[in-house]
């Protein structure tokens, strides 16, 4: 009976061994960790002070200036640590419990047009790829904005089975929410949906265009539906709307998180670090060990689902199942991944490797699907049936190269994984390429066993590099403790404990420390030009802030985590506060061999005379 039981839901049984192990690995030691953006962790600590502000998403609890992303995530995070308390924990937790969810999601999408083990497969390869599992467990919210997207493709291929416009809206809606989280990014699945339905729906043509004019007039609506209430107030009443460049969510939309994305500023991230644009820089070790482990595998398996068109025309489509339910899911996943591997391809613009977590579902519901397809082949007579052969051994050689980059520099670490995944994958596809030239009753018997030892051998890198997020621990140093105690014995009944050249990371640790208010001159990056140095009298004596802590040297650059940012006119306020206020000995503030970096950089200036 109980074995009866287990046949009966082999599946479910696995699902739920996959969602455990996705469970560990976002949510383990994430108790022992420091936060990983302090800048959202700074917006969403203000936001327990002074709820008040939380619509405009200010990075300080009194609305100086706000973040450079919109609210829907960290609204999400603060609820959370409202609930369990304010710490890297309860931060993370949205976005751990956003990545499991994914893992559910890619299963069902998969499963139900291409069947159980198709699905499974793309489970787990969702829960295990290192980019996806270390942005789950950060303080980014990007792990929401891909489960709300996953969750709109779901929406919207019922919505073409259902013919559902109902159904289509709420995808929309859905995306409209993902992008008042990450803005432009969510945006990627669009082609997806309005193809699927397209192409899917069995409806009148004119009724189709009809009802997806309709649901990109309400994409708009809802996505642009926090940026225009934002910019309806007077600036004079809300927050400065940081990294904008004009004081406007719209402006912040086209300019930092659209225009740059696409065109980039010069050294904004180390070219050796993503390496140079061109069709090979998704194989740069540095992006590869985050996503790529199982890209060549996923490219060379949709090949297995082609089938030549008997005619360029409607029917022609139809006869290649195409605009079947499996040809649908594969298209929706396919203008999901393929035009984003272009723009990572491609693009000038700034972005960051956890970025490609967006990414990762439709490629680990490719890499179930070609794996499934690829063994169909491998039982039968058509040429296409070497695909498996031809996967397990590129994806194979890849990898081992890849690793075989940085056994130079840590032999003892990864040496062991080029013998498993090149070696390994040799041989199971010698082993393959032999039983396929049989093509007798040895091929079915040993077959279906060596192609899971070859997909499992293939598993194990990426595998091992989803573990390396789990054994970080706190960084978190005395250096910034020192000043915050400073500033909490010296300034805590002020407005604001500090001024700092910009938010993230500086400002953000001290109002994590402190849960005080800070200034941040700059907004993000110290480039935003907020006030003029004629702003800073009447500012310090109405008590709104006394002490300034401003670069320790005369540049026109300010130092920050990524290189160097320009502060334009921002150097007028620091002459201003170098020329009038008394600089406070680094001895009272800074002290130790944690502090040497801080002093070199910084000098903390007292203006309570100044005026």
């Amino acid at each position: 009976m109980k074995s009866e039981w287990i046949a009966k839901y082999w599946a479910e049984i696995l699902l739920l061994g996959i969602i455990v192990l996705a469970g560990f690995l976002n949510l383990w030691n994430l108790w022992n960790q420091s936060f990983s953006i302090p800048y959202y962790a700074a917006a969403v600590r203000s936001m327990l002070a002074n709820p008040s502000i939380a619509f405009f998403n200010s990075f300080d609890a009194v609305g100086f200036v706000t973040v450079d992303k919109p609210p829907v995530g960290l609204w999400v995070q603060a609820a959370s640590a409202a609930v369990f308390g304010f710490s890297n924990w309860a931060v993370t937790l949205p976005q751990a419990l956003a990545g499991i969810g994914s893992v559910v999601l890619i299963y069902f999408i998969v499963q139900r047009p291409f069947g159980k083990p198709a699905g499974l497969i793309s489970a787990f390869v969702l829960a295990t790829t290192p980019v996806f599992v270390s942005t789950s467990r950060m303080g980014t919210m990007d792990a929401q904005m891909i489960f709300v997207i996953l969750l709109a493709v779901w929406v919207a291929l019922k919505a073409v089975r259902d013919q559902s416009l109902w159904l289509l809206l709420l995808s929309v809606i859905l995306v409209g929410i993902g992008f008042n989280i990450k803005m432009i990014q969510a945006f990627v699945v669009v082609p997806a949906i309005i193809a699927i339905y397209l192409f899917g729906a069995a409806i009148p043509v004119r009724k189709k265009v009809v009802h997806l004019a309709v649901a990109l007039l309400v994409l708009g609506a809802v996505s642009l539906s926090w940026a225009v209430a934002v910019d309806a107030v007077p600036a004079g009443q809300r927050p400065y709307i940081g990294s904008s460049g004009d004081n406007s969510v719209i402006g912040l939309m086209l300019g930092h998180n659209g225009e740059e994305a696409f065109v980039g500023e010069e050294g904004a991230l180390a070219p050796e670090y993503i390496g140079n644009p061109g069709p090979l820089r998704l194989f740069n070790y540095n992006i590869y060990i985050q996503f790529g482990w199982l890209l060549s595998f996923a490219l060379i398996g949709l090949l297995a689902w082609w089938q030549q068109l008997s005619s360029i025309s409607l029917a022609g489509f139809r006869e290649s199942v195409l605009f079947s339910e499996e040809g649908l899911t594969l298209l929706a996943l396919c203008l999901w991944l393929l035009p984003a591997l272009l723009y990572f391809s491609v693009t000038m613009g700034y972005w960051a490797t956890y970025y490609l977590a967006t990414i990762a579902p439709p490629l680990a519901g490719l890499v179930g699907i070609g794996a499934v397809a690829m063994y169909r082949e491998y039982r039968g007579d058509h040429t296409t049936g070497w695909l498996l052969v031809m996967a397990v051994l590129a994806t194979g050689l890849v990898q081992g190269w890849t690793i075989y980059r940085i056994f130079v520099y840590d032999p003892v670490q990864y040496g062991s994984l080029i013998a498993i995944g090149m070696g390994g994958s040799i041989v199971c596809a010698g082993i393959l390429a032999w039983l396929r030239t049989k093509k007798g009753p040895c091929t079915n018997r040993w077959g279906g066993s060596v192609a899971c030892i070859a997909v499992a051998v293939l598993f194990v890198a990426p595998g091992v590099w989803s573990c390396t997020p789990l054994m970080t621990g706190s960084t978190q140093g005395s250096a910034d403790t020192q000043l915050a105690d400073f500033l909490l014995s010296h300034a805590s009944d002020k407005t604001y404990i500090a001024a700092v050249p910009y938010g993230w990371d500086l400002g953000a640790t001290l109002i994590i420390k402190t849960g005080k208010p800070v200034m941040a001159l700059g907004g993000y990056f110290g480039a935003d030009q907020i006030l003029a140095a004629s702003d800073l009298p009447g500012l310090i004596r109405g008590g709104v802030v006394r002490y300034f802590l401003i670069p320790a040297y005369n540049s026109s650059l300010v130092s920050t985590s990524i290189g160097f940012e320009d502060i334009g006119e921002n150097a007028a306020i620091y002459s201003w506060v170098a020329g009038h206020c008394t600089v406070v000995p680094s001895s009272e503030w800074s002290e130790g061999v944690d502090s040497i970096l801080l002093r070199q950089r910084y000098a903390l200036y007292d203006c309570a005379g100044a005026v």
